[in-house]
């Protein structure tokens, strides 16, 4: 049986196949596999259909390479399953992927001896150019060979069909930097992440709650320190940053789970609490933030129940921990936590998870509406920060748009807002 697709006689075969197939996977293999995919080359296509394994060669050197925009209108066709949509969208977003991820458990890092060796020789290159065909080929035969045992077919489909495409449609606008950028950054690699003066983030959701991480090629965007001029390094492609962000995220989206309304700053209210006093020095209130997160991630005073907040938070921690271990598992929204995976939780690391899953959903779903609103404006949102959203904003969109995009934050809880020059001077 052929598995290398360089004649057309072949790829006719392999279109008949398609048609008739059940289950169809692919994998693009970039030219290495630490570039970011919105700058990869794409150097080959793996398929696995109905069991048979194939690879469309487009770029390597031992073989006979096909036009990729030829084999991407073939391939338009179907529907692939996939183990990374976002990045599968990055190399040719015209095609329909199922993401089955999120519907297995975290796999372990297939490589081949002959992968080993070439990366430690050949780190910085497009080294899948120098690794032969086969090697590629056994690679993701023993990857998908993981991943059938699996996936049965069931998908998150908010997971699939909004997740992903939301995080890819915010990689996609990578931020521009400046000549301060190499006073503060040292990368891996800058070809991995960076293509003139801009540079792409990466948004891993695989996660035990969705919550992405940010930190790819040695820059963690979501840890951007305020304070040392790190932020001084970015700044925006039209004409000024504007950030909004929610005041008192957490406990008003807690309150909102729980049935409780706060009145005006949520600080300042638990502050009252905690000092037992109408008047809240600045200290007092400073010192109001860490108790209340303490208390949220940490567990609730005792001393502090007789607060209708902190007594209805307690109560619904309790609710969901029976729930937990009756069922063995608990629906966040479109997330489940199951026990099996996590042997030794306790309630309120529970609590935690179920607090960062609804977080990330309500987020996620208003970043498609925001990004369904700019549409082809030329305003963007370039960073997403848990309870923070950062858009590089043009005039000519003119103040409704953020009026416009300030409403659709501020559904709910309130929101603030800061505008700079550049990301170290919002105000």
């Amino acid at each position: 049986m052929f598995y290398l697709i360089e004649t057309k006689n072949q790829l006719e075969k392999l279109t008949d196949k398609l048609n008739a197939s059940l289950t169809r996977y692919l994998e693009f293999i970039q030219g290495n596999d630490n570039t970011h995919p919105a700058l990869a080359e794409i150097i080959a296509i793996y398929l696995e259909i109905d069991g048979e394994d194939f690879i469309i060669p487009l770029n390597h050197t031992e073989c006979i390479n096909w036009d990729k925009d030829a084999i991407i209108s073939v391939l338009a066709n179907y529907e692939f399953c996939v183990l990374d949509k976002k990045a599968a969208l990055h190399a040719a977003p015209h095609i329909s992927y199922t993401d089955i991820q999120h519907s297995i458990p975290l796999l372990e890092q297939h490589t081949t001896q002959a992968h080993a060796w070439y990366y430690r020789k050949f780190p910085h290159t497009k080294v899948n150019k120098m690794i032969p065909i086969g090697k590629h080929l056994e690679r993701c035969k023993q990857k998908t060979h993981s991943i059938f045992q699996y996936f049965h077919g069931e998908v998150n489909t908010y997971f699939d069909k909004i997740l992903l495409p939301v995080l890819y449609e915010l990689e996609k606008n990578a931020l521009k930097f400046n000549d301060k950028f190499d006073d503060y950054f040292t990368l891996k690699n800058k070809k991995f992440s960076i293509k003139e003066n801009h540079i792409y983030g990466w948004y891993n959701p695989y996660t035990t709650t969705g919550r992405p991480v940010n930190n790819f090629n040695g820059l963690n965007f979501v840890g951007l320190k305020h304070d040392n001029g790190e932020r001084d390094c970015f700044e925006p492609d039209n004409d000024f940053f504007v950030e909004m962000d929610y005041d008192g995220y957490h406990p008003r989206l807690i309150g909102d789970i729980v049935d409780y309304q706060f009145e005006g700053n949520v600080h300042n209210t638990l502050a009252q609490i905690y000092f037992k006093s109408k008047e809240i020095t600045p200290q007092q209130y400073k010192e109001s933030k860490t108790l209340t997160f303490k208390q949220i991630y940490g567990g609730i005073d005792k001393a502090n129940l007789h607060h209708p907040f902190f007594f209805k938070t307690q109560n619904f921690i309790d609710i969901i921990w029976e729930e937990f271990n009756k069922k063995g598992e608990i629906k966040c929204g479109s997330y489940i936590i199951k026990k099996k995976d996590h042997p030794k939780i306790h309630p309120q690391k529970l609590f935690n998870y179920y607090i960062q899953a609804t977080e990330t959903e309500t987020n996620i779903r208003k970043i498609k509406i925001i990004q369904d609103y700019l549409g082809d404006k030329q305003t963007k949102l370039v960073l997403y920060i848990y309870d923070a959203f950062v858009f590089d904003v043009s005039k000519q969109d003119g103040k409704q748009t953020l009026i416009d995009l300030q409403n659709i934050l501020n559904d709910k809880f309130p929101i603030k807002l800061k505008t700079g020059a550049h990301y170290g001077a919002l105000q």
